[in-house]
């Protein structure tokens, strides 16, 4: 996914001066209600406010991820505030966040907005490329440094069918990790081909590449999903499945923040779940 697809470079803020986690989250919001993102502020930031006061979307390694699912919009859209000192998040990890990435998607697009956070975590794991990001001076060399990262990354698909060994009994966690991405690629791809008015066949085509990279038991589980209740895939938020909207028990949701070597399925509607 090539992120600035859903970012302008107007929507950046490379030098934020709130030291403040809640005026970070106003400022943002109304930043992308200001670029007309957002045909309102209050019902996005009543969301953003209240999973932060549940759970932080402080996902670690400097990175925050404040969301809500806003209804009218067309398509995923993202402000991006940056704190070259850090800021206070209750990251995961307990450290400073440096950069906030704001995301407002609309409530069918669970797949993208997943896609999009998973790909940030991705590219800024690595130390090179967060220093990067914190280097670059304006908004739009922010900009550009984050399509550049994001844009050599090719299809996912291809990337797993290398890095993925053969013998599934090495990296477990890979395969695992591996497995869930290409399972949200396949249904983002599913979920073009149902909007889509040409290129269905090129979609299907790309279909058939992702399922003949994913295990077998996970495909049926998958396409039984997708025939009864799609989608098959949705994150967990506040300890609730976005799926059936029933809440983990606590125990559980535990396990599966810290369990990475397994795909895990809600115990309630079977959907494969995922934890941001």
């Amino acid at each position: 996914m090539i992120l600035t697809d859903y970012i302008g470079a107007d929507c950046v803020l490379p030098e934020m001066a709130t030291k403040d986690k809640s005026e970070t989250l106003k400022e943002l919001t109304h930043l992308l209600f200001e670029r007309k993102k957002l045909k309102g502020v209050d019902a996005a930031l009543d969301q953003i406010m209240a999973r932060e006061g549940t759970e932080s979307t402080g996902i670690g390694h400097g990175i925050a991820v404040p969301h809500a699912r806003v209804s009218g919009l067309k398509t995923l859209h993202c402000a991006i505030g940056r704190f070259k000192d850090g800021i206070d998040f209750s990251a995961v990890d307990k450290k400073p966040v440096h950069l906030v990435f704001l995301i407002c998607y609309p409530p069918a697009q669970q797949t993208t907005y997943l896609n999009f956070v998973a790909t940030v975590a991705k590219l800024l794991r690595d130390d090179t490329h967060l220093k990067a990001m914190l280097k670059a001076k304006a908004a739009q060399e922010v900009f550009d440094v984050l399509r550049d990262l994001s844009s050599p990354l090719g299809k996912p698909e291809e990337y797993y069918a290398r890095k993925v060994p053969a013998d599934p009994e090495i990296l477990e966690a890979r395969d695992a990790h591996a497995d869930l991405i290409l399972l949200a690629r396949l249904q983002l791809c599913h979920e073009m081909h149902a909007a889509a008015r040409t290129g269905k066949r090129q979609i299907k085509e790309r279909i058939a590449n992702i399922r003949s990279l994913i295990d077998k038991r996970l495909l049926r589980h998958f396409d039984r999903l997708m025939a009864s209740r799609a989608p098959a895939l949705v994150p967990v938020e506040a300890d609730t499945c976005q799926g059936c909207f029933m809440r983990l028990p606590s125990q559980f949701a535990q396990k599966v923040r810290e369990d990475t070597n397994h795909i895990h399925t809600c115990n309630n509607c079977s959907r494969f779940i995922y934890i941001v």
